[in-house]
């Protein structure tokens, strides 16, 4: 079996298996490589002549499916092996993360010679009441989805990839893409919410708050209180001013997460499992970043804010890279914020207080002490002042940053939302104790 792997309307090499391999293996076309224009597709995967093995690529290309759930269910519906990352792959590469796109060798991506874009766009009008059966019958809409479109996104969580036509109403104006066509939003509806409650509202006012305290998230909005969905926009998206069919183009931008960057399977994605922590991130940021400085800061940022809002799923997959035009790499915006320890036992189901990545030397949220941070900013090449500095800025504007968010839940119906964001700040206390005296 062999696949081509696409950017846009440029072919970047193939994905073939030999005998003694579970997993594609990776060349780079020689015409790519030749080109001025010519960009690794990860930073663990460098341009090179020579042939990636299975073992070499699947950290990259398996990370573009979906994990857990998410997955089973659509492997269900297509009839497919869950465990079979090869042909999962070759079923849903049509609109990956990023600006990839995996196809069949026969298969040829029509492009407009003039733009470089794509010209086959095709959408399907989706009915007014298109996002409210998704979030009423989540798993069953996002599998049949999932089945017409073969659209593949990397995560545990069961979702879907919209197109949304600009200047609509955010509940109107949805299509679903065809035949490869890129999206542009990713509905995520509450499917956990029976065990967590109100875990939708929570990635809402969490994601919501980050700008507020410096950091740059996706923009997400948050619908039907009684079966509630969050809709966050790409920001591996661009919209490209032209219009087909009267849909504005939308052009792919390159990203990937650090677990790929890192070269680590999606299944390690978790420090303690062998993923990458903070030092490992900071190290390929420090080499890779077009301004590392300013990169690593942001990652400290992210690590100090998932600590204060108790986000103990803050793994190397919820962090992502976005490609620059010179090869080096520039943080993405951040997604999937969530308090995870207000769900203890007594507040819903119970998840694990262990942390996605180590802050100094501890794993759980609960031990972490002033002292850690004394390695964490070892660990992150800065000074410990400079941290001291940055959480004192997002202890200052967290309060005020959840509720704000959580009056902009209430205008669209959640009543709720400041009893739960006042929830996240009181589950926070203990935790901005510590910062305060680090």
């Amino acid at each position: 079996m062999k696949l081509f792997v696409f950017r846009g309307a440029r072919k970047v090499g193939v994905l073939d298996i030999e005998a003694n391999e579970s997993f594609f293996g990776f060349t780079y076309d020689n015409d790519y490589l030749a080109s001025s224009e010519a960009l690794p597709l990860s930073v663990s995967l460098p341009l090179a002549e020579t042939r990636y093995p299975g073992n070499r690529a699947q950290a990259y290309f398996e990370g573009l499916l979906p994990e857990g759930e998410a997955r089973d269910a659509i492997a269900r519906r297509l009839g497919i092996p869950r465990k079979s990352s090869v042909k999962l792959l070759a079923a849903l590469g049509r609109d990956c993360a990023g600006d990839v796109t995996i196809i069949n060798e026969n298969e040829i991506p029509k492009t407009d010679p003039g733009l470089g874009r794509d010209k086959s766009m095709q959408y399907l009008r989706f009915d007014e009441g298109g996002i409210s059966r998704i979030a009423g019958n989540p798993h069953e809409e996002i599998s049949r989805l999932q089945e017409d479109t073969r659209l593949s996104l990397a995560g545990a969580q069961g979702k879907l990839a919209l197109y949304h036509k600009h200047g609509e109403s955010i509940q109107g104006g949805w299509y679903v893409p065809a035949q490869g066509s890129p999206s542009t939003h990713i509905v995520k509806p509450g499917i956990l919410e029976s065990h967590y409650p109100h875990i939708t509202l929570n990635e809402f006012l969490c994601v919501r708050a980050a700008p507020a305290c410096g950091i740059p998230a996706a923009g997400v909005d948050i619908l039907f209180p009684e079966t509630p969905v969050i809709i966050a926009s790409r920001y591996d998206r661009v919209m490209g001013g032209k219009t087909v069919n009267g849909l504005e183009i939308v052009d792919r931008m390159h990203q990937e997460d650090c677990c790929q960057a890192c070269g680590v399977k999606s299944e390690q994605k978790y420090e303690h499992d062998g993923g990458p922590g903070f030092k490992q991130i900071r190290d390929m940021l420090t080499r890779h970043s077009r301004i590392p400085a300013e990169d690593i800061t942001l990652l400290v940022k992210w690590g100090l804010y998932n600590f204060l809002i108790g986000n103990c799923d803050a793994h190397s997959k919820n962090l992502s890279i976005l490609q620059n035009s010179d090869g080096t790499v520039s943080l993405a915006p951040v997604y999937d914020l969530i308090c995870t320890t207000i769900y203890d036992g007594h507040f819903g189901s119970k998840l694990s207080r262990n942390l996605g990545m180590r802050i100094g030397i501890h794993e759980n949220i609960d031990k972490v002490s002033k002292d850690d941070f004394s390695v964490f900013a070892k660990d992150v090449s800065i000074r410990l002042q400079q941290v001291r500095n940055l959480s004192d800025e997002i202890v200052q504007s967290l309060p005020s940053a959840l509720f704000r968010a959580a009056s902009e839940a209430e205008d669209a119906g959640f009543t709720n939302a400041g009893e739960v964001a006042g929830r996240i700040i009181s589950n926070s206390e203990n935790r901005i104790g510590i910062l305060k005296y680090i």
